[in-house]
């Protein structure tokens, strides 16, 4: 049986709410345990759920410094769980980027990988789904620099960390890369990242077995996509079709490193705390994964 931290973020979020809304099925969880990580004070819900459920423990952190240190201590907290193997995943509740990490990170993907080894380029994010999911080659960019973030270099090892994350939870996959251009390039005469990035990568990738295809079209990939993991260069690209189709029901998830992170697919949900408005169900995904993988 598995173990999974709980990281409790951003109090102003609705964090709180989804957890009280969950309680029946962590009551019912087949987990070794769980810990929630956080100040016991801001998350009420949290802690009288713990004093509820023997498999779960509260390890309080009061939040009397900054937004940044708090998440420091809390995310601190449950990497020394995983290094005394006292778990095997850790769950971040949403939180407000700006509120939480300022400029100093683009995204929790790159503050958690950060945190695990000090390096920022190893790391991908995939919004998972059983039927689909989708990675994007470049996380919290903008558009006029997202081209010269593509390397072949990038795109390998992103591919191979998508390889690796299926491969150990005995999946099966089909990898669809998409182009940077429309129609992925096919348009234009001249020398595209199509024909000098995307292209020799994928050969370099499907030398020894082919399991990788494209560059294909942004505009039809997702037509019939399930089965499918889809590599796009940036993130709107391959996050609206997954958003849009599979609404809730998704999970992201931190793949590349040696601990797996991840997160309910949704914000911080500030706008409805008050409107009865409230969707567990990537939640719910969450602890389903820890459960299965």
């Amino acid at each position: 049986m598995k173990s999974i931290c709980i990281l409790l973020t951003d109090h102003q979020s609705i964090n709180d709410l989804i957890l009280l809304k969950s309680y029946n099925r962590l009551k019912k969880n087949r987990l070794h345990r769980i810990y929630f990580i956080g100040d016991k004070k801001k998350f009420k819900n949290a802690f009288n759920i713990s004093k509820k459920i023997k498999k779960i423990f509260f390890l309080n952190i009061q939040k009397k410094i900054s937004n940044f240190e708090y998440l420091n201590k809390i995310t601190d907290c449950g990497i020394d769980l995983f290094n005394k193997r006292k778990i095997n995943f850790l769950i971040n509740m949403p939180l407000n980027k700006s509120r939480y990490l300022g400029s100093k990170f683009e995204g929790f993907t790159e503050f958690f990988s950060y945190k695990i080894d000090k390096k920022k380029t190893m790391e991908n994010m995939l919004l998972y789904n059983r039927n689909f999911s989708v990675c994007p080659l470049t996380t919290h960019v903008e558009i006029k620099n997202i081209e010269k973030l593509i390397t072949k270099k990038r795109i390998v090892k992103t591919v191979l960390n998508i390889k690796n994350f299926f491969t150990k939870n005995n999946k099966k996959i089909n990898i669809e890369i998409l182009g940077l251009n429309p129609h992925a390039g096919k348009d234009f005469k001249n020398n595209t990242i199509e024909k000098k990035i995307i292209i020799p990568a994928i050969k370099t990738l499907n030398k020894s077995k082919k399991f990788v295809s494209g560059p294909k079209s942004a505009d039809t990939a997702f037509e019939k996509p399930n089965g499918k993991v889809y590599l796009g260069m940036y993130h709107d690209q391959v996050l609206i079709p997954f958003k849009t189709i599979n609404k809730f029901d998704g999970i992201n998830i931190t793949i590349g490193k040696k601990l797996i992170r991840m997160s309910p697919d949704h914000g911080t949900g500030e706008n409805i705390k008050k409107k009865n408005k409230i969707n567990n169900k990537s939640f719910l995904n969450c602890i389903n994964f820890c459960e299965t993988y």
